[in-house]
């Protein structure tokens, strides 16, 4: 049941990134509980707190170069509550993939769109991040 609920606010995720360029701090926050309760109800019952504070200073820095956005990082590290730091660069694997496909597709799309308002990357993030929180908890 928690991961179902996980993916709709993912999709919330998903929607608001492509149609605003914004991830609200509300549904970052329900992605982050709700990845908690499942970690600590999966069959490792442990939740990771490294990884989303690596991700987090990773992502002040990445910010501050504008190559991703606030949102991006916080969804980032919510999701990675609840993944196994094994699987991490697989997890990071996935979201660069989806990614280069998302920007490919966008380019070919409109330009003009990416050059003023950049690339939607929430959408990789959602997406890999909840293969990763899902694989995790097997």
């Amino acid at each position: 049941m928690l991961l179902i609920i996980l993916s709709l606010v993912s999709l919330v995720a998903i929607r608001s990134d492509i149609t605003r360029r914004r991830i609200s701090n509300n549904t970052v926050i329900s992605t982050g509980v709700i990845t908690a309760a499942i970690a600590l109800t999966g069959p490792q019952q442990q939740l990771q707190l490294l990884l989303p504070t690596i991700i987090i200073a990773v992502g002040v820095a990445l910010m501050w170069l504008n190559i991703l956005g606030a949102g991006d990082t916080k969804l980032l590290a919510a999701y990675g509550l609840g993944i196994n730091p094994q699987l991490f660069p697989g997890v990071l694997m996935v979201i660069t993939l989806i990614g280069g496909a998302v920007a490919v597709a966008m380019l070919i799309a409109d330009r003009g769109a990416v050059r003023q308002r950049g690339i939607p990357y929430g959408p990789a993030i959602a997406v890999g991040g909840c293969l990763g929180v899902v694989l995790s908890n097997l």
